[in-house]
């Protein structure tokens, strides 16, 4: 399935749907190129009877993140799910609770776009 581009509206839908993944887990951080960073949920999806699926974030055009090691990136909390905000010029998510201050978070990226990808719970 392709990543599907998000608008604030859909992004709103989205995040409501898999309640901004409260008590979900980070599968995975990937840099897909120098301006493009995928990040990876495992969540429940409330419009499917709260069965877990995986949910990839696509972030393009990068302006600034920051990242962590694999072994910090397990060990981060989603009891406050996650932050995703988007205008027209820029978008950006961050671990935690950080409206309006995503950069305050202890994992966050920026970027110009943001996609996402929904897949199957577990599927590499």
């Amino acid at each position: 399935m392709p990543v599907k581009p998000l608008n604030a509206l859909s992004l709103k839908a989205l995040c409501e749907r898999i309640d901004y993944a409260r008590n979900g887990e980070i599968h995975s951080l990937t840099p897909l190129t120098p301006t493009s960073i995928e990040i990876r949920f495992s969540v429940q999806d409330h419009a499917r009877g709260f069965d877990w699926i995986d949910v990839a974030f696509v972030i393009d055009g990068v302006t600034d993140a920051k990242l962590v090691s694999d072994n910090v990136l397990r060990m981060l909390s989603l009891d406050e799910g996650i932050t995703v905000e988007m205008d027209n010029t820029k978008a950006g998510l961050a671990i935690g609770d950080y409206k309006g201050r995503i950069e305050d978070g202890p994992l966050y990226i920026l970027g110009t776009t943001i996609g996402y990808e929904e897949r199957e719970f577990g599927d590499n």
